[in-house]
């Protein structure tokens, strides 16, 4: 059964694609039929053809029988392309929300379509034919997806706003991975380009708000996929990273981190110029914190593993696009506080201070300080702020411009001097010169004095060792250490001046027969000519100059030698020393010479009395000596701590204690303790003899005689016969060992 559309779909009511019927006549006679404007009936063709792409692994173009295939494939998805526009609008929307193939046609065309970045076409430059397809290939879809977002197309062909955002939103006619991959297809190299985009995302965002949910998520995950190149980076070449097998087409195993990392440079940094909305969302998720931290870590470590496999590797040169692209997204986030504070006053204060808490934040990341301060000025920001904010605080603002300026620098040197600032800094922004190739050597040698630039030129060869030593003694003299000019060097950062210069230049280190020449006008050619022992140069040389026989003031024959007392005259002063005895007015101030005699003679008178008292006391007579030296050495005890009591104060005054009141204080004891011994006969109670003997047996005993008795009894035990653990003490202490 044949159907015909009757006069070519007509709307003369106007009526919107929802309320819309067609109304369909049969040719056998059959009763009509009405069926609505959008239905799977308007999208018969099933048949699409899917986009092949034009690149192969590693950003390389196809050539040979793969260029011919996609030349074929790429016809072919040119005409169903042109099919799809040629639809009348029931159809189109029939056709993308119906029948599936025609959207994975488009979607197919975006995930693997060229990069704008990536200077293929230089490879094509003589197949134009090539370039003028895919061209027209990316015109089409990008008409395609104009009409997606048009709801109305003339008078008769169109629809409301609500239903072409349900048809949009639910049917996935348009996804935000779609809108990125849209975003590298068409790219922000043209002005055009970039307003076609911005175009596209206003109506978007216009048609159905709940995308910009989808969009904050989206601006989320580059948070995750900074920490994915991360982790490849620092895994890559390990077993069991992932990564399987390198490619025999890949330059190093980084090639594909390097690539990723550079699509989401310029997928963030595009995003954020056609998408205002999108900067107040990354203000939120903090994700210019991320960028700097990305930017400080990951990429200056990447840059230096595919340096140190590759120097000629083309993913270096990705790197360093993604580093202007990543500054550039972080420029478009500062550049939405200030386009805030101009537009609002009323709450310009706050978003002034989010500015300034933002590059507070990122001061810490010094690579990242140093390279978006060189190529955004800060200052320029600030007295826009301060223009458009008087409550803004002036000590924050100058802090962040001080910081800033401060790091970006093209110089490392820190100098305090303002005139060698000023000097220095006009020195950045001359051309290259010999005379500035002559001053930076020059600077070079200045600067040995305070740090070890051959250490530092040795630390930097260690790691780039194909440098000469007169490129990196250059570069080092615009950097404060070895780190920050290895950075510089791998990250190719370097100043202008440096940029072309010879990385191969040997430093020849001047020659020290010159100086000499210069000072005494004699051409030496000795290796020791000029050293501290060189009396051709110096006045005073480290050494002895000999002249004639022997050395200088040494003796001329043996009895000379002999009669020698230099030694004598040299240690006469120590020994005078010794003679300087203060001399006072009274006797009592002068030191008695005769202490010590006397000293040794009341030690010997001692010892005498003590050996004559053992050789007369008879057994009973040694115990009780021994018992009665007890006691009185604890009534010694007694008066020698009362004298030390008393004496006490003195003592600690006196740096050593007066010789007369050691003599008195040893008299003192010696009278007490052998006084009742030399009396001999005493009848007092103090002074009489003890013994353990008594009164013969029956007549009685007196009560001293039985104490006496009684202590003998209980200390008998602990001393041994005839004493002579007291005798052996006592000979010891006194010098008498045997």
């Amino acid at each position: 059964m044949t159907t015909t559309i009757s006069e070519e779909f007509p709307n003369p009511e106007k009526k919107s694609l929802d309320q819309l019927v067609f109304r369909l006549s049969a040719e056998d006679g059959l009763a009509p039929r009405f069926i609505p404007a959008l239905h799977k009936h308007w999208a018969p063709r099933e048949n699409f053809t899917i986009y092949v792409g034009l690149l192969t692994q590693y950003g390389r173009a196809k050539s040979g029988v793969e260029l011919d295939e996609w030349q074929y494939n790429s016809n072919c998805f040119c005409n169903d392309m042109n099919f799809l526009l040629n639809c009348h609008h029931h159809e189109f929307w029939s056709y993308m929300v119906f029948q599936k193939t025609a959207l994975a046609a488009v979607v197919s065309f975006l995930q693997r379509s060229t990069p704008f970045y990536l200077n293929v076409w230089t490879q094509l430059v003589s197949q134009q034919t090539i370039i003028d397809l895919y061209e027209q290939i990316l015109q089409l879809v990008l008409r395609i997806v104009c009409r997606l977002i048009t709801n109305r197309e003339s008078d008769e062909a169109w629809l409301t706003i609500e239903h072409q955002r349900e048809l949009i939103y639910k049917n996935f006619l348009i996804s935000v991975p779609m809108l990125f991959d849209l975003l590298m297809a068409v790219g922000d190299a043209d002005a055009q380009n970039t307003a076609v985009l911005r175009r596209i995302f206003d109506s978007i965002l216009r048609i159905e708000p709940n995308y910009k949910k989808d969009l904050l998520a989206a601006s989320a995950f580059f948070r995750t996929a900074f920490r994915s190149i991360q982790t490849q980076a620092e895994n890559e070449g390990f077993e069991g990273a992932g990564g399987g097998d390198l490619d025999e087409n890949a330059e190093t195993p980084y090639d594909d981190v390097a690539l990723y990392t550079l699509d989401c440079a310029y997928s963030l940094s595009v995003l954020l110029e056609v998408c205002p909305e999108v900067q107040s969302m990354c203000t939120e998720i903090k994700l210019g914190q991320s960028i700097a931290q990305f930017y400080d870590n990951t990429i200056p470590f990447l840059y230096k593993n595919i340096f140190l496999i590759n120097e000629a590797a083309s993913s270096l040169g990705w790197l360093n696009l993604a580093r202007l692209q990543y500054l550039k997204a972080f420029r478009s986030i500062t550049c939405s506080f200030i386009e805030a504070v101009m537009a609002n006053p009323a709450t310009s204060i706050t978003m002034a201070e989010q500015f300034i808490g933002l590059l507070t934040e990122c001061l810490s990341e010094q690579i990242f300080v140093n390279d978006y301060g060189r190529l955004y000025p800060v200052e320029l920001d600030v007295d826009i702020l301060k223009q458009a904010c008087k409550e803004l605080d002036d000590y924050k603002a100058s802090f962040i411009v001080q910081g800033y300026k401060q790091e970006s620098k093209p110089t490392g040197k820190k100098i305090n001097s303002r005139t060698n600032k000023a000097q220095n800094s006009g020195k950045s922004h001359k051309k290259n010169s010999p005379a500035n190739s002559n001053s930076n050597v020059t600077t070079a040698t200045n600067l040995s004095n305070e740090r070890d630039i051959d250490l530092e030129v040795t630390s930097v060869l260690d790691v780039l060792p194909h440098l000469g030593t007169g490129f990196v003694r250059r570069v080092l003299s615009r950097y404060d250490n070895s780190e920050e000019a290895i950075t510089a060097i791998l990250e190719a950062n370097l100043p202008p001046d440096l940029v072309n210069a010879d990385q191969s230049e040997i430093y020849i280190p001047p020659d020290p027969q010159d100086k000499t020449y210069q000072q005494t006008g004699v051409k030496h050619f000795n290796v020791y000519d000029g050293d501290q022992y060189d009396v051709m140069t110096q006045d005073n040389p480290k050494c002895i100059i000999k002249q004639g026989k022997g050395m200088p003031n040494a003796p001329k024959n043996a009895a000379q030698l002999l009669d020698d007392k230099s030694d004598l005259a040299q240690i006469k002063s120590r020994y005078q020393a010794y003679s300087l005895v203060s001399e006072g007015e009274s006797s009592n101030d002068e030191y008695e010479d005769e202490y010590d005699d006397s000293y040794e003679a009341l030690l010997e008178s001692e010892t005498r009395v003590v050996k004559s008292k053992q050789f007369k006391a008879g057994l009973a007579n040694v115990e009780d000596f021994s018992d009665d030296e007890s006691e009185d050495d604890d009534a010694a005890t007694d008066d020698k701590t009362k004298s030390e009591t008393q004496s006490g104060h003195n003592k600690q005054l006196n740096f050593c204690e007066n010789p007369e009141d050691v003599r008195a204080r040893y008299e003192a004891r010696r009278q007490a303790k052998w006084g009742n011994r030399n009396q001999g006969g005493a009848t007092d109670y103090n002074n009489k003899a003890r013994h353990v003997v008594g009164a013969p047996k029956g007549q009685g005993q007196d009560k001293d005689t039985l104490r006496n008795r009684d202590k003998k009894e209980k200390n008998k035990s602990m001393r041994a016969n005839h004493n002579r653990k007291a005798g052996a003490s006592f000979k010891r202490s006194r010098g008498m060992m045997g």
